[in-house]
C-alpha cells in the first residue's frame, strides 16, 4: 500500500485540495486542479489571459479563438514510482469559432494490494481520466467566449466512479495596447460518488490579465488571481521572453501559503510546425519535476494571418507618432500630469526613445515650477 500513499501525496502537494480522491471520496476528484502544459506551468500556472495555444483548453476555453490552424498538443509528466499525468488535445478552428476535443490522465501503474491483516492480494489499478469537449467563440474583435464539457471517471481496483462537469471562460481586449483580459470558470457539475462516499466537484474560478511589450522582441507578462471552492485565493504571475523567433524563456512563481517551493522555470523552442515546451519545478517532498509538451500545427497561416517583423515595426511607430502627437497637444495646454503618462506610454514601447525622455524631464520641471 505504500505506492498508493504516495499517490495521494503526489496529488495533495500538486492540486492542494485534499487528500486523493481515490482515498478519500469527500476530497472530490482533485486532479482537475492540476495544470497541464510546460508553458503555462513554468508561468507560474498564470495563463487564462494569455491562453493562446492548446492549453487553452484547461486554461481558458475562450482562448483557443487565438489559434489559428489546427494543432495537437501532448503533454509529457512523469513523477516517482510510476505515477505520471499526461494531456493530449486537438483544436480545430472554423470561422469565427473553433472546436478542440481532450483527454486528461492521471495513473499510478499498478498497485500492490494487501488485505486488513497486511498479507499480499495481488495488484489493482488506480486511475482519473477525463474527457472534454471544447467550443470557443469570437463574439468581436474584443470579446471571445468559451466552453467545454467534461465526462470524468475514476478507478480505483474494481471500483469505478464517474461525473459530468463544464467550464465557462472568456476573454477581453480593452483596447489598451496589448492588454488581455481573461476568466474561466472549472468544474460546474454533478458530484461524484465513489463507493459509500459522495462529494462535489473541485469548483474553481480564474482571474487574470496578460500584457505585451516590446513586439519586435515580445515580453508577456501574465498574473492570475485563482480561488479554489476548499481554500482561499492564489497567486501566480509569470514572465515570458522571445529572444529569437524560436526560442523563448520564462520564469514565474505560484504565489500559495500552502505551497513552499513556488518557483517556475521554463523554456520554448519552435521550428516550423513543430513546437517543444519544458517546465521545471521543483518539490521539497516529492523531489523536482519535469514536464514536456510537444505541439504539432497541421497546415500554414493564411497569408493576412502572417505579420512580418517589417510590419511590426511600422505599426510600432504609428502608434508611437500618435502618442506622442497626443503628448504634446496637452503639454502646449500645460496638462502635465496628461503629457507625462502619454511619453511614459511610449517609454514602454522603446525604453530609449530620447525625445521622450527629454520631454517627460521637461513636464516634471514646468509642473513643479506650477506648484
Amino acid at each position: 500500500m505504500g505506492k498508493i500513499i504516495r499517490f495521494a501525496l503526489v496529488l495533495l502537494t500538486l492540486s492542494l485540495g485534499g487528500l486523493s480522491p481515490s482515498l478519500a471520496a469527500t476530497s472530490g476528484l482533485d486532479f482537475l486542479k492540476v495544470g497541464v502544459g510546460a508553458r503555462p506551468i513554468a508561468l507560474g500556472e498564470a495563463y487564462v489571459a494569455l491562453a493562446d495555444d492548446i492549453n487553452a483548453i484547461y486554461w481558458n476555453p475562450a482562448g483557443l479563438v487565438q489559434v489559428k490552424i489546427p494543432e495537437v498538443g501532448f503533454t509529457y509528466n512523469k513523477w516517482f514510482e510510476d505515477i505520471g499525468y499526461h494531456f493530449l488535445g486537438y483544436s480545430h478552428p472554423l470561422d469565427n469559432s473553433i472546436l478542440g476535443v481532450s483527454a486528461y490522465y492521471l495513473g499510478a501503474g499498478d498497485i500492490d494490494g494487501s488485505d486488513n491483516a497486511g498479507n499480499p492480494i495481488g495488484e489493482f489499478t488506480t486511475y482519473d481520466l477525463a474527457f472534454a469537449f471544447s467550443y470557443g467563440r469570437r463574439l468581436s474583435e474584443r470579446v471571445s467566449v468559451g466552453a467545454n464539457f467534461k465526462y470524468i471517471l475514476e478507478k480505483l481496483e474494481e471500483e469505478l466512479a464517474s461525473a459530468f462537469a463544464f467550464d465557462i471562460g472568456a476573454l477581453y481586449k480593452p483596447g489598451v495596447y496589448d492588454l488581455v483580459l481573461g476568466v474561466n470558470i472549472q468544474n460546474i457539475g454533478t458530484g461524484i460518488k465513489f463507493v459509500e462516499e459522495s462529494a462535489s466537484l473541485p469548483q474553481n474560478v480564474k482571474f487574470g490579465l496578460a500584457y505585451t511589450l516590446f513586439p519586435e522582441n515580445p515580453l508577456i507578462l501574465t498574473l492570475d488571481f485563482n480561488k479554489c471552492k476548499d481554500k482561499g485565493v492564489y497567486v501566480g504571475s509569470g514572465a515570458e521572453f522571445w529572444v529569437v523567433d524560436y526560442l523563448a524563456l520564462r520564469i514565474g512563481g505560484k504565489f500559495d501559503p500552502d505551497v513552499k517551493d513556488g518557483l517556475r522555470l521554463g523554456f520554448g523552442l519552435r521550428a516550423g510546425n513543430f513546437g517543444l515546451d519544458y517546465a521545471y519545478t521543483p518539490h521539497r517532498i516529492l523531489g523536482d519535476t519535469h514536464q514536456f509538451s510537444f505541439s504539432l500545427y497541421l497546415g500554414k497561416l493564411a497569408p493576412e494571418e502572417i505579420i512580418s517583423r517589417k510590419e511590426i515595426e511600422q505599426r510600432m511607430v504609428s502608434v508611437i507618432a500618435s502618442l506622442r502627437e497626443e503628448g504634446m497637444v496637452y503639454l502646449e495646454q500645460e496638462r502635465y500630469i496628461e503629457a507625462i503618462a502619454k511619453f511614459s506610454e511610449i517609454l514602454l514601447l522603446d525604453p530609449e526613445d530620447k525625445e521622450a525622455i527629454s520631454t517627460i524631464k521637461e513636464a516634471n520641471r514646468l509642473l513643479m515650477e506650477r506648484e
